[in-house]
């Protein structure tokens, strides 16, 4: 990320604490969503992880460096900013897709089959990753405006917990879905 857009959180925390920290960091990277100062930044499950250490006389640091996986970061009033004007640089447009289907399955499992809510993070995931779908101008533009408009739908309905309505809006995604896979795979 260039300096401009860059997200940095420092703190500093008795051992026990950081331990903790870091554990619930752990799980965040896991779930491929990761808060820096109360945003949400997606990033790819096999994005590799830069972990710098240095010990020098009585001081010990580690420095954690990953890329995210798309340019899009949600602030805390929930509003979605992009970091880039241009097609993602963080991950291959396959590999998000790939993800999104996986996410997509299981949210429909969810909502359809279940009837019960999704994990909020895997609902958080795909929100964002809808939106970052949807700055590659070469791979389905013509449905982007329908399928935006029904992402916030399903995240509104998420919000509220109205299952009723995030089944009606998975339904709708998945049309959607079909008819831009149809035309432009």
């Amino acid at each position: 990320m260039s300096d401009s857009n860059k997200k940095k959180q420092e703190f500093y925390l008795p051992v026990n604490e950081a331990t903790e920290k870091l554990r619930a960091l752990a799980d965040e990277l896991e779930k491929g969503v990761v808060t820096i100062n109360k945003q949400k930044c997606s990033m790819a499950v096999d994005t590799d992880v830069k972990i710098g250490l240095k010990a020098k006389g009585d001081t010990f640091s580690a420095k954690l460096k990953f890329k995210l996986a798309n340019a899009l970061l949600e602030t805390e009033d929930g509003e979605v900013e992009s970091t880039s004007s241009t097609e993602t640089d963080g991950e291959s447009y396959m590999d998000l897709k790939r993800r999104m289907s996986k996410d997509f399955k299981a949210i429909k499992k969810s909502c359809i089959q279940e009837q019960v809510l999704p994990e909020p993070d895997l609902v958080e995931r795909f929100y964002l990753d809808s939106k970052t779908m949807c700055t590659y101008p070469s791979k389905g533009k013509d449905f982007f405006e329908t399928y935006l408009k029904q992402a916030d739908l399903f995240y509104e309905a998420f919000e509220t917990s109205d299952l009723k309505a995030m089944g009606t809006a998975v339904t709708a995604l998945g049309k959607i879905r079909k008819n831009c896979h149809e035309r432009h795979k």
